[in-house]
């Protein structure tokens, strides 16, 4: 399948705002998004939707590009990852990989891995990564592990931490850094193979 300008916009158009829906009903604040704050995300829905069905998608991107976008704005704006989207979107993800047979399955290993050595380096080193991200890791391990793009993920996930912490750290000394933008953006352009 091959997703043209307008079918991503359409896209956008409806995902847009259904993800600051889910993103406001998640927040411990209320929240109000301003036009830029919807223009923003809007555009962002966009361009994962656009990454993500440029071909035909596997079923194991879909839970991310729905609830990824929420997860991330929360986390923009909150500085943490609710486990009202990181509990679905881990099993959603997990299913859609145990569908797809053994290449999901050891995805699935490969995660468990992952979420150990997180909650290890949260463990040692707590300013380093929030609980939050450690409870995403899994979900992008198991994408990226199923699409073949771990080493990918990795760079450009932490490519986009270091410009997130750079913009964040400019601002406010000691501000808390949101990392769940940089993690669901970087998976899926890695696991789209940008």
């Amino acid at each position: 399948m091959t997703i043209d300008a307008v079918t991503a916009a359409t896209i956008a158009a409806v995902m847009g705002p259904f993800t600051l829906l889910l993103a406001g009903h998640t927040m411990h604040i209320r929240w109000r998004p301003r036009y830029g704050d919807t223009a923003a995300v809007t555009t962002a829905v966009g361009v994962l939707a656009a990454l993500v069905l440029h071909e035909s998608p596997p079923l194991v991107l879909l839970p991310l590009l729905v609830l990824g976008p929420a997860a991330a704005v929360v986390d923009a704006y909150e500085g943490r990852l609710p486990d009202q989207l990181t509990g679905p979107l881990l099993g959603a993800t997990a299913l859609a990989a145990t569908a797809s047979g053994s290449i999901g399955i050891r995805a699935i290993a490969i995660a468990v891995l992952a979420a150990g050595l997180a909650a290890s380096v949260m463990v040692v080193a707590s300013h380093a990564l929030g609980w939050g991200d450690v409870k995403l890791i899994p979900t992008l391990t198991i994408v990226l592990g199923h699409q073949g793009g771990l080493l990918g993920g990795l760079s450009l996930v932490v490519l986009l931490m270091g410009v997130t912490a750079v913009i964040v750290g400019t601002g406010t000394r000691g501000a808390v850094v949101p990392y769940g933008p940089a993690l669901v953006f970087g998976t899926v352009g890695a696991a789209a193979g940008f």
